[in-house]
């Protein structure tokens, strides 16, 4: 009797054991099979695609990646297999389960993603060209709901419908290669594309975005974009701002803020940003720079935009000390020869441990605009009340 136990035992140890191993087996890998075409699909067919892109009869579009999608409506190259040719009633399709798309297209008027593509979570749509051909381009991308990553640049486009986009956290709109200035999550999430002419009017996000990092060369008015609903927002690069106003106001996250050659005098009042490591403004001149509580040690060291009025709250001194000294007055051309022209004309600097010795170096870098230093009261000596003075300067105390 024991030993027939023993046995029963055994066997049950060996099925277990068994079973186990079979649980711990790999699932066998399916293969992602090169991308394939379908050049007879009717239009009714390639409309109820994925992807769908109205272009001109004949034109070229380039799609990747080289695996893992069925092309509706054209044919492949023979010796680019990411080279597609449209066929006769204007439509391509794609369908597919892919990580990322790329698209570039010089004359697409439309492109639609309005099935559901539960895959796809980096989505890149370029003009082949600096910029398209086509006058205007509409997007309809209201069934790529898991995007986590969205690039469009080289079109033209009235409203850029972002609303059913909840996961979107990388946002490119234009290029103009920033990885040249180490925007380095952006450069490995979506690429960085050349500087490319792109024009949309109007973006609409979702109410509760959780967008994290945005770049883009578009010329949005205010209001037309709008940056102070950016909660999750950690790092914004733009070339040629047409924003009037950089205020990100619900972007207390906000670490990196990058703008070169805007449109016009920019309004940079950012508040409250404790998080915030560099301000880099170049090529602008600013009608107000505003920061509190922005500790960091090179927080201004980049930045070379003259303000007309320096409001800096908690900040580093030296940073404080030497961005005024530097920018306060600019050279400017004329003609053959070179002018001073001063810029700043009102400096005030809360809750920072300054010295005279610091103030009156800051002085010395001003400009004769019959400006104001705010500072604390104690910091306004007979030594600097003397240079202020001499600079047409008056101090008055916080």
């Amino acid at each position: 009797m024991k030993k027939s136990l023993a046995l029963l035992a055994l066997a049950a140890l060996f099925i277990g054991t068994t079973s186990c191993r079979k649980k711990e087996e790999p699932k066998p890998v399916v293969p992602v099979l090169p991308n394939t075409t379908d050049d007879t699909a009717d239009a009714t067919t390639i409309k109820n695609s994925q992807a769908v892109f109205t272009v001109p009869a004949g034109s070229i579009v380039y799609i990747s990646p080289k695996k893992g999608l069925n092309i509706l409506g054209a044919t492949m190259d023979k010796s680019d297999s990411t080279k597609f040719t449209v066929g006769s009633n204007g439509l391509l399709g794609i369908n597919g389960n892919v990580d990322i798309l790329t698209v570039q297209s010089d004359d697409a008027t439309e492109i639609a993603l309005t099935k559901s593509s539960p895959m796809l979570k980096r989505l890149r749509l370029l003009s082949k060209s600096r910029s398209a051909s086509a006058t205007k381009t509409t997007f309809n991308l209201s069934g790529a709901t898991e995007l986590e990553g969205l690039l469009i640049s080289g079109y033209t486009t009235d409203i850029l419908d972002l609303t059913k986009q909840t996961k979107l956290r990388y946002l490119a709109l234009g290029g103009f290669n920033w990885k040249n200035y180490n925007f380095v999550e952006m450069t490995k999430f979506l690429g960085s594309p050349s500087e490319m002419s792109t024009d949309i009017e109007e973006v609409k996000l979702p109410a509760n975005n959780v967008i994290e990092y945005i770049a883009g060369r578009t010329p949005f008015q205010s209001g037309k974009f709008d940056i102070d609903n950016l909660p999750k927002l950690k790092k914004f690069f733009w070339q040629s701002p047409a924003f009037a106003n950089l205020t990100f106001a619900k972007s207390r996250d906000l670490e990196i803020l990058f703008a070169t050659a805007p449109w016009g005098k920019l309004n940079v009042d950012l508040g409250n940003k404790p998080k915030l490591q560099d301000i880099t403004l170049y090529n602008a001149t600013l009608s107000k720079l505003a920061v509190s509580n922005a500790t960091a040690a090179n927080l201004l060291k980049d930045t070379s935009a003259p303000a007309e009025v320096v409001e800096l709250d908690n900040i580093d001194p030296a940073q404080a000390v030497s961005y005024i000294k530097r920018t306060a007055v600019i050279t400017e051309k004329k003609g053959n020869s070179t002018v001073t022209v001063p810029v700043t004309k009102s400096v005030t600097l809360k809750n920072m441990p300054l010295t005279e010795a610091q103030i009156l170096d800051l002085i010395s870098g001003l400009g004769a605009t019959n400006g104001t230093l705010k500072v604390k009261a104690d910091l306004l000596t007979t030594a600097v009340n003397a240079a202020l003075s001499a600079k047409g300067w008056t101090g008055a105390a916080l």
